[in-house]
């Protein structure tokens, strides 16, 4: 496992290095991470060392890559884990796969309105698209928690790919102050509370502090 890299971008706005830095953190996988900036002029040029489509995240295991946050999940869970990262349970991991599935290609409303900026605010009032995305995303929450949860912290009981998933979206949902059901609302304190997601929300706070020093001097 040590010849594992993996490729990421911003603390402050990269959503989707986020969650197999997160999966990888939680589930104890020793990894070396290339951090790029990507609003460097050579950010392109950096990102062509590693990166087929010029995108990140990118995980490099000794000869194999692998781009994309989800096939990257899936890779370091079958290869990696021997499949930790997904529940064993039959149904729970045919609903977990759902919801990534879901998270990872929908919600582009949310995205735009609502993206993930860690530790900055846009004061930008839910449209009729936005409240109906939040809802879902307030329904997988309280639901996966009720049906799947165990009991436990997470949505599936132990900790998953899901949760990753799900980081970049409570992150967003805490900054814009979402309103959401108390389940869910339980379930992100306990996400964004999580050692590792503070440590990253530490690390984009310090990439701000460097911006701001930058722009002023």
């Amino acid at each position: 496992m040590t010849d594992l890299h993996l490729i990421t971008g911003n603390r402050t706005t990269s959503s989707t290095s986020l969650v197999p830095w997160l999966l990888m953190k939680e589930l104890q996988i020793p990894f070396h991470e290339i951090a790029i900036d990507l609003f460097r002029s050579d950010a392109v040029e950096k990102l062509g060392l590693y990166s087929p489509n010029l995108k990140v995240p990118v995980l490099i295991h000794e000869d194999i890559k692998v781009w994309d946050a989800l096939p990257v999940c899936e890779y370091i869970s079958e290869t990696l884990l021997e499949n930790r990262g997904w529940p064993t349970h039959l149904k729970k991991r045919a609903t977990a796969r759902s919801v990534c599935a879901e998270l990872h290609g929908d919600y582009a409303h949310f995205r735009t309105e609502w993206p993930m900026t860690c530790h900055l605010t846009r004061n930008v009032e839910p449209d009729e698209q936005l409240e109906r995305e939040i809802a879902r995303l307030d329904a997988i929450m309280y639901c996966c928690k009720r049906k799947y949860g165990d009991g436990g912290n997470w949505l599936f009981g132990n900790f998953s790919i899901a949760d990753a998933f799900m980081a970049p979206f409570a992150i967003a949902l805490q900054n814009h102050g979402a309103e959401l059901t108390e389940k869910s609302r339980e379930y992100m304190h306990t996400l964004l509370n999580n050692p590792h997601v503070i440590w990253w929300l530490d690390d984009a706070q310090q990439e701000l502090d460097e911006v701001r020093f930058a722009m002023t001097g």
